[in-house]
């Protein structure tokens, strides 16, 4: 059955070319040592706001510094960031998610409420106002981007858990004695994996377009370091003498958005065709 799912996702295009963008995303984070022919940092002066040649792949911004190597060391920080605060907002919603389809209700609708009041606020504004609280990095990107994201988790999660917490197996557990711990640990999570794997997936890439938003607005990382919202920012002021440095950064997040969006689909169709996010 499982070699059946597969061959039809291998003939799924869309996820095909998802992966091929994925897998050349994740070679870029890896081998960014190997591909870029200079550092990050590495300043030119005589050669700022040069165009694209051999030595300078994809020209280079007001400081002479190479944009092609500075948006291949970007990747790491956009991954690094995203995956940071995916993972975060998967163990907020999640735990959350848990415990108000579990125990229902007076927990339950407190857990409600604070998630439908999280979701209520524009996700750019508070997180905005928290990197302000916290200061600019790309660590407190990563934290605010989670604390304005896990609101879906926790309502697709709850609403799993409440469906399962009837099963047959479930109420055996707890004739027999076993702990609310136990049985969620044993019984329920095990049956959220595939549910939380889709989400995570299909978070990813709205991590990664909210953590570039913030560098655009100069709220993530700092200089020097390669941030491609950061860098996107700071070439716009020279968009029309060298629309290479805002357009190198333009084309690295699309392919890494579309690559993780289209390969989240296929991943979701194979796992839970029936999951609504």
């Amino acid at each position: 059955m499982r070699k059946e799912k597969w061959k039809l996702m291998l003939k799924n295009k869309m996820f095909v070319i998802g992966t091929i963008l994925f897998v050349a995303v994740i070679a870029v984070v890896v081998l960014a040592p190997l591909i870029a022919p200079h550092t990050y940092v590495e300043q030119n002066m005589a050669a700022a706001l040069a165009k694209p040649s051999s030595e300078y792949p994809l020209g280079t911004d007001q400081y002479g510094r190479c944009i092609f190597s500075r948006v291949v060391y970007g990747s790491r920080i956009a991954l690094s960031v995203g995956i940071c605060a995916v993972v975060i907002e998967s163990l907020i919603g999640v735990t959350l998610g848990i415990i108000a389809g579990y125990y229902g209700k007076k927990i339950d609708k407190v857990v409600l409420f604070i998630t439908d009041t999280t979701w209520s606020i524009p996700p750019i504004i508070l997180a905005m106002a928290i990197v302000l609280m916290l200061g600019s990095s790309a660590q407190n990107v990563a934290i605010s981007v989670a604390v304005v994201s896990w609101a879906q988790f926790t309502k697709i999660i709850r609403a799993k858990v409440q469906s399962l917490r009837g099963l047959s197996y479930i109420e055996a557990a707890k004739i027999c004695g076993e702990s609310d711990l136990a049985i969620i640990l044993r019984y329920i999570l095990p049956n959220l994996v595939s549910t939380i794997i889709i989400l995570a997936t299909l978070a990813l890439p709205s991590a990664i377009l909210s953590t570039t938003s913030m560098g655009f607005l100069g709220l993530g990382a700092q200089q020097p370091l390669p941030d491609w919202g950061m860098i996107l920012s700071d070439g716009i002021q020279y968009i029309k003498k060298a629309p290479w440095i805002s357009m190198a950064p333009g084309i690295a997040i699309v392919w890494t958005v579309l690559g993780f969006n289209l390969m989240g689909e296929g991943i979701k169709e194979l796992l839970d065709p029936r999951l609504k996010v």
